[in-house]
């Protein structure tokens, strides 16, 4: 009896450690993995036009691992920004949060979970949600943590994108997502 028992603990202990090792909602949210020769990391992606501009790079000042995004924009002219987004993935109905660590200065504009295939915005739609509270201006010396909150209505196949207006040495780096209960 006491073989099955000690048996039945293990096997709990193996089965609790294979559900803590999901695969995060966000792909390559932590930034590691990069296509030689590309500015973003795999999996995520912007206009062709702002791809142009050459933003993006990777940078080894990462919050953890080997790697974080540098972004670097001056506007030419009031309301002039750009964006960069995720893969598309599923999400469920509920509550959710997006976590992500930037360092550098910078004006977020706002960061949003919008459906497939549809536009971005910083204001609320059917097919968009702000998160809230709003990053806005920053300067940080160290790496900080941010944590926006989303209100998902309908279960869908979402992206998630940062808006920014300015970017001087702009890093982030570690962006997740879950779901709150």
């Amino acid at each position: 009896m006491k073989k099955i028992l000690i048996i039945a603990a293990f096997a709990m202990i193996a089965c609790a450690t294979v559900q803590a090792q999901t695969t995060p909602i966000i792909a390559n949210g932590d930034m590691e993995i990069w296509n030689a020769g590309k500015q973003l990391p795999k999996q995520w992606s912007t206009f062709y036009t702002i791809e142009k501009e050459g933003l993006f790079s990777p940078s080894a000042d990462a919050h953890s691992g080997k790697s974080a995004i540098q972004i670097n924009f001056t506007p030419q002219k009031e309301f002039d920004n750009r964006r960069f987004f995720t893969t598309a993935f599923n999400l469920e109905a509920g509550k959710h949060q997006v976590k992500l660590f930037l360092k550098g200065s910078g004006d977020i504009r706002f960061i949003a979970l919008h459906k497939k295939d549809t536009n971005a915005a910083g204001k609320n739609s059917s097919t968009n949600i702000a998160g809230t509270p709003a990053v806005g201006k920053l300067e940080n010396k160290e790496w900080k943590e941010y944590t926006l909150d989303f209100d998902v209505i309908d279960a869908d196949s979402y992206q998630l994108t940062i808006c920014f207006n300015a970017a001087d040495k702009l890093l982030i780096d570690d962006v997740a997502i879950n779901k709150l209960k």
